[in-house]
């Protein structure tokens, strides 16, 4: 396998749990604090970390410093990588 296609499988397998696909339609919608994602989730603030966490490994996912607050969107480039490996099949 090349890089890159370790890289898609990766994200792949980041995003083969349910929460986490969730948290990609949510974050499509717009950028959302860690507070708001658990609300959203209806999950524990540590597990909602966590899957963040996951995807921000694979690059899926960027996080923000504003003020005291951490805010997470959706990072496009590699999610339509996948995408276009995907059509070309």
């Amino acid at each position: 396998m090349s890089p890159n296609q370790l890289g898609q499988a990766d994200i792949f397998t980041a995003i083969g749990d349910a929460r986490r696909r969730r948290i990609l339609e949510l974050l499509a919608e717009k950028e959302r604090s860690v507070g708001e994602l658990t609300i959203e989730l209806g999950i524990a603030q540590p597990s909602v970390s966590q899957h963040l966490a996951v995807l921000r490994g694979v690059g899926v996912v960027a996080v923000e410093k504003r003020g005291t607050s951490s805010i997470y969107h959706l990072e496009r480039d590699p999610l339509a990588a996948v995408i276009g490996w995907i059509a070309a099949l």
